[in-house]
């Protein structure tokens, strides 16, 4: 099966250039996760799933081979990856910059604060949703832990900022947990409300804290979050809040997401720019 590659990113194009093995981490029917001997992760996705800081979207709507397994041997050069009977030439892929103009949202803070009443209802319908996908009590405690995120905004007390992150990390079922797809919009909130300054020492924080308490995959977007660079639906958003055009389109998309992941991530976003982080 030839597939060509529609777009990847830079840290994709890394990926491609180092010499590590690389291996299956996970098969579905729309994304593959790969991962190199050195822990980083890409994933092959289809258009329906979107553009990602660290994807490669393909030009393929159907499911990914079944036999693909973890055994599957994976081959790479700059410009060509194997999988088994995937041959993916990303030779014409048009290069796609994961990061948003979080610049122009934190500027623009005025203009986009009165859409986030009906961004919070939009929120608040699905997080049913978010505590009966969990164990017994994960709601409680899901909700106590991003009230502890919600407190400390405003502190610089590390030890604060650690503990706090600690409650959510790898906390909840799935590839992603809940809490930490709350820990990635919330760092998403961050980029979007302060400067670049303050939340890089933050983000590191956050991201060295909770990447050794979860799953690979989820780590992989905890550091590509600390870093400023989301999914496409993000970015959507961004644009949307910054141009005062209508933001429903991507809430809902982001919303979809997983069983609970674009959920949490909204949520964490509200929390980290509610008015007491402004």
């Amino acid at each position: 099966m030839n597939l060509l590659a529609i777009t990847l990113t830079p840290h994709v194009q890394r990926w491609l250039q180092n010499p590590a093995q690389a291996t299956v981490l996970h098969r579905f029917d729309a994304v593959i996760n790969l991962r190199n001997a050195a822990g980083e992760i890409i994933s092959l996705v289809q258009p329906q799933i979107q553009a990602g800081p660290f994807s490669i979207v393909v030009d393929e709507e159907r499911p990914f081979p079944t036999l693909i397994t973890p055994n599957t041997p994976v081959s790479k050069t700059p410009t060509r990856l194997t999988i088994g009977p995937l041959e993916i030439d990303c030779r014409q892929a048009e290069l796609w910059h994961p990061v948003p103009n979080w610049q122009q949202m934190e500027a623009r803070q005025a203009d986009w604060r009165g859409a986030l009443p009906g961004m919070e209802t939009a929120v608040t319908y699905h997080l049913n949703q978010l505590s009966t996908a969990g164990p017994a009590n994960f709601g409680e405690q899901f909700q106590a832990a991003a009230a502890q995120m919600q407190a400390i905004q405003q502190k610089t007390d590390r030890v604060a900022w650690q503990t706090a992150v600690t409650k959510l990390a790898g906390f909840g079922p799935g590839f992603t947990p809940a809490g930490d797809d709350f820990l990635v919009g919330f760092l998403f909130g961050l980029w979007a409300t302060r400067l670049k300054d303050k939340v890089i020492d933050l983000a590191k924080i956050v991201v060295e804290t909770a990447v050794p308490r979860t799953t690979q995959l989820s780590a992989a977007w905890l550091q590509a979050a600390g870093r400023g660079e989301a999914w496409l639906p993000w970015h959507r958003l961004v644009n949307a809040l910054s141009a005062g055009h209508d933001w429903q389109p991507p809430v809902q998309r982001i919303l979809a997401q997983g069983a609970t992941s674009g959920i949490a991530a909204l949520l964490g976003f509200m929390t980290a720019v509610s008015k007491t982080s402004a």
